[in-house]
């Protein structure tokens, strides 16, 4: 639609130059016109331009036809959604052809004679050369930067992260602005953990089981670009608090056949590995990827407790250390079908076999009130996981002779199954060693066998005046089956004895149907969408080994608005609103007992209701020559808050379950700045402050209510010392935040990366090294009725990986002459090649 103003207007300025030039036409010229007019001419075209390797059609340009003798108009025509034009009614003569619409080159094709013998001109493809930012995407045509910003979200070009090199998405996540990842892998936007993840824009089943953990299975040579939507409209899902985190994979989109090779080798057995293939001819593009990593990690947590009101246990002190090994390869084959001028076709499907196993030594010691040990306790875990998953995914897309108007079918099918066996063996002692109780033995075999399904309708008609109504259906089925069954063996017994207290078999099956539709209409600078979204979700959860159910039916409405005002074409100012939900999660529900750690146990609660939020934000977006600046001011209310509440038990064991608070509050400021300093240095930065309110109902523990203030800093810079080689700085600090019943320490990391353009662009040699200075650790204090903690952890870190990547087919031609034209113009390579 935007393209088809910006047309619209680039026409008007044709229209009103052939006017003036019509105007000045002599009447014996208009007498000679009239007696040639006996040739019907017929002139055509079509128009292109390149697009990251791939040919695309301008559409809604417009083409003038001149005279050659006195630049008189002749004639006019608009590319239609394809590129092509065509102008007829042409009398003989000698003419010049002129297309112009904004955000491309004016182009002119001299030299074209309509004749009797040859009325009919067939000019071709004519390329196209863009020049100009985009208004919808404030990016600059050429070489990409690191942030793009669009209406509704931020992209992050991964390939422009050397300090991400050889690492995975969790990586990536680290330098993506708003994103903070904690020592578990969890990810928080604007401190909130209530993220949806979304793979190519769809649930998947890398992140649709275990959304945080798993992204470290995906590699970053995989990754295209990254999707932050901190406030999504209507059209998509409303889960998630904080937003939508989508992560966009690679896929080739040059002519012919092409492909990369990445190779990554870490400190301490590290290894990555990944293929991409793609073979584009006629109407089918085909695809395949591989990627296999295996990763070997340390971590250790120390803890100490302190139980005011038990004087035997009164003060605790652990110690864990453990290695972790995780295997795995995502296999991938796809195609894209463009079945006739409107109507495509994509399907691919994925296979993710995978391999874990962690093992875990720690030495826990009970101190009394007089600082005496009263309890020594050892134990050793090991945990080995196998599993595999298969992603299906098919979509339709269909065009319409009316332009923008746009049908799509989109169907995915995500499954998963895993074993994991797990086995615990603890001694306890007094100070001398003497045992206090029998040598506990302890066996958990878990199966998982897991099914996410979606399918979806949207359809988008564009109106009359600038306006345009989006609506769709959604249909979404969660299907998680988790079995878990628990032994014990005590002393010399050689006997395993099921233990019922523990054993679960936990089934939860969650379906959600939506609808949603929106309006928007463009004025001059204004914009605006309203949108409104239905869901219905029925959700059962079942307790097979007892026999409890729980189920929940509760349907609401989101609305959503979005307004937006151009103050000039550097300047845009937009204000919204959005109302979301978080379900929780199945950890959250299964009441199933993780005794991992037996001093401090966790389980689910399945009464847990889900979460509303009400979302603000008000945004100003300056773009300047060299500078771009985004400030952003947001506000976020949540009832029915869910957190994490811990208490100490009598026998100085702590339980952590889920509760519902009646409400929490979050608001702040966040500005995110571009700023190129010289040729070869380019920064960009962001600063996020904001105020976090935690307030529990009257039969809800005191020490959960709670309130702070925090703020976060990341600064990225990228150097280009010579043609060819890149290097990147990333530097990222944040300050103490809270957390139910606690807070979080500050912490401070930096990263860096260099990447050297080898073998004339077609290869790439690139080192990073992540924490250089081995900063990042996370401290945790937390306190409750009767105990107060703190905890140290920390993982491995401080890692250097040394990759290579080679790229083949013809796309290098086009990487060659991008290159080309970023360094100069010169042709020559950057620095010597290998």
């Amino acid at each position: 639609m935007k393209q088809l103003i910006i047309s619209l207007l680039s026409l008007f300025v044709v229209l009103i130059r052939t006017t003036a030039s019509a105007q000045s036409i002599p009447a014996a010229d208009s007498v000679q016109t009239q007696q040639q007019s006996a040739v019907e001419g017929l002139l055509q075209g079509l128009l292109t331009y390149e697009d990251d390797g791939k040919t695309l059609p301008v559409e809604f340009a417009s083409v003038a036809l001149f005279r050659s003798a006195d630049s008189t108009a002749a004639g006019g025509a608009i590319s239609d959604e394809t590129g092509v034009f065509r102008i007829t009614g042409i009398a003989e003569g000698s003419y010049y052809l002129m297309v112009q619409t904004l955000g491309f080159k004016d182009f002119i094709k001299k030299n074209i004679t309509v004749s009797t013998t040859k009325p009919t001109i067939n000019l071709g493809t004519l390329n196209l050369t863009e020049t100009a930012r985009q208004l919808d995407a404030v990016t600059v045509t050429g070489q990409k930067e690191l942030i793009e910003y669009s209406l509704d979200r931020k992209i992050i070009n991964v390939d422009k992260l050397p300090a991400t090199l050889g690492g995975s998405a969790l990586d990536i996540m680290q330098n993506v602005p708003s994103v903070t990842v904690d020592i578990d892998g969890n990810l928080s936007l604007r401190g909130s953990e209530n993220v949806i993840i979304l793979v190519d824009g769809k649930p998947s089943g890398l992140t649709g089981l275990d959304r945080q953990a798993v992204l470290d299975q995906i590699p970053a040579s995989s990754i295209e670009t990254i999707e932050v939507i901190t406030n999504p409209s209507s059209k998509f899902d409303a889960d998630g608090a904080a937003g939508i985190i989508n992560i966009v994979l690679k896929k080739e989109k040059a002519e012919g056949f092409n492909g990369s090779a990445d190779l990554n080798i870490g400190t301490r057995d590290k290894y990555n590995a990944s293929v991409n293939l793609n073979n584009r001819f006629k109407s089918l593009n085909m695809f395949a990827s591989y990627n296999f990593r295996e990763t070997r990690r340390f971590s250790y947590r120390d803890n100490f407790r302190d139980n005011f009101n038990n004087d035997e246990l009164r003060f605790l002190e652990q110690r864990q250390d453990g290695t972790s090994r995780d295997l795995n390869h995502n296999l991938r084959l796809g195609f894209d079908w463009d079945i006739g001028k409107q109507l495509q076709m994509t399907g691919s499907i994925l296979y993710r076999p995978e391999y874990d196993r962690d093992r875990d030594t720690g030495t826990y010691r009970y101190y009394n009130s007089n600082r005496e040990i009263s309890q020594l306790i050892n134990r050793i875990s090991d945990e080995e996981e196998t599993g595999d998953g298969l992603d299906y995914v098919v979509g339709f897309r269909k065009k319409f002779d009316k332009p923008n108007r746009l049908l799509t079918l989109d169907a995915t099918l995500s499954t998963s199954k895993s074993t994991q066996v797990s086995l615990f063996e603890q001694t306890t002692t007094d100070v001398f060693g003497s045992p206090l109780t029998d040598d506990l033995y302890q066996r958990n075999n878990r199966l998982n066998n897991n099914r996410v399904g979606v399918v979806q309708l949207d359809f988008v008609e564009p109106l009359q005046n600038k306006g345009k109504i989006e609506t769709g259906l959604k249909y979404t089925n969660r299907f998680l089956d988790g079995d878990f069954q628990f032994e014990n063996r005590l002393g010399d017994s050689p006997t395993w004895v099921p233990d019922p207290l523990l054993s679960n078999r936990f089934v939860y099956d969650e379906h959600t149907t939506a609808a949603y539709t929106n309006y928007g209409k463009e004025h001059e600078k204004w914009s605006y969408q309203v949108g409104l979204r239905l869901e219905n979700t029925s959700l059962i959860t079942e307790q097979r080994t007892t026999g409890e159910k729980n189920t929940q039916n509760y349907t609401y409405l989101f609305p959503s608005a979005f307004l937006n005002y151009n103050l000039s074409k550097a300047q845009k100012m937009q204000v919204n609103y959005t109302r979301r939900i978080n379900r929780p999660w199945v950890r959250a529900l299964n009441p199933f007992v993780d005794i991992s750690d037996p001093l401090n146990i966790r389980f689910g609660n399945p009464d847990l209701r889900p979460e509303l939020i009400n979302s603000f934000e008000l945004s100003h977006l300056w773009y300047g020559k060299t500078t771009s600046l985004t400030s952003t001011a947001f506000y976020r209310a949540t009832v029915d808050n869910v957190t994490r509440y811990r208490r100490l038990r009598d026998d100085g064991v702590t339980e952590q379950t889920y509760l519902n608070l009646a409400r929490s509050y979050s608001y702040g400021l966040e500005f995110v700045v571009n700023q190129d300093i010289t040729r070869w240095w380019k920064t960009n930065g962001n600063f996020s402050y904001f105020m976090a309110t935690i307030e529990g109902d009257p039969g809800v523990p005191d020490v959960l209510t709670q309130s702070n203030r925090s703020w976060s800093a990341r600064v990225n810079s990228n150097f280009t010392f010579w043609k060819g080689f890149e290097s990147q700085v990333s530097v990222n600090y944040r300050s103490p935040f809270i957390i139910p019943q606690g807070e979080i320490q500050s912490f401070f990391n930096v990263d860096v990366g260099f990447k050297k353009d080898v073998l004339k662009g077609r290869g790439a040699i690139s080192l990073r090294v992540s924490d250089i200075f081995d900063t990042l650790r996370f401290r945790i204090n937390t306190f409750g009725e009767g105990f107060t903690s703190s905890t140290t952890a920390k993982r491995e870190t401080r890692i250097a990986f040394l990759g290579f990547t080679y790229r083949f087919g013809k796309q290098v031609q086009q990487l060659q002459k991008e290159r080309q034209q970023r360094d100069g113009g010169d042709g020559s390579p950057g620095g010597e090649d290998f």
